[in-house]
């Protein structure tokens, strides 16, 4: 996997969504830095297809495969 891949936008969206969502009284400071600190998991999980396109998981995913993803992406 290529952390600099063409894959960041899209975690970088869904990541802010998620954020958004859960946490909605928010800075868009605060939320740019969230994003910052978590989009990286959003990338591992639609890499390891635990997550849609739209930021939902994939019913009975394994979340194992996104942790492995994510430490294999900390790694490249």
């Amino acid at each position: 996997m290529n952390p600099s891949s063409n894959i960041e936008p899209l975690a970088r969206d869904i990541a802010t969504r998620i954020c958004q969502q859960t946490t909605p009284t928010m800075t868009p400071q605060e939320i740019a830095a969230w994003v910052d600190a978590h989009w990286q998991c959003a990338a591992a999980e639609l890499e390891a297809g635990i997550m849609n396109d739209d930021g939902t998981r994939v019913p009975g995913a394994n979340w194992e495969l996104g942790l492995a993803a994510y430490r294999e992406r900390l790694r490249a």
